[in-house]
């Protein structure tokens, strides 16, 4: 079997893992690859992530993202005075 390969930056890649001396042959090179594609945990990875809803309250987002540990001042103003004129 002969097989083609049309992108460019595709071949650069295999050439430099057989120069890298990682695989022996391309045949090894494929084989490789196809085990990780028939590895459970491969196929599941974005699959991993938490499901995203629109549900909850802002707070709920900030505690639960990244920017937990930014000392984010989340606590909110409930008092705005107003201007008066009082001439």
């Amino acid at each position: 079997m002969n097989l083609e390969i049309h992108k460019p930056e595709l071949v650069e890649r295999v050439i430099a893992q057989l120069q890298s001396r990682h695989f022996h042959d391309v045949d090894k090179l494929i084989e490789k690859a196809l085990d990780g594609l028939d590895e459970p945990d491969a196929l599941d990875e974005k699959s991993s992530a938490p499901p995203v809803t629109p549900h909850g309250s802002l707070h709920e987002f900030f505690m639960n993202s990244p920017l937990r540990g930014a000392n984010l001042d989340l606590e909110r103003v409930r008092d705005y005075p107003r201007a008066s004129d009082l001439e």
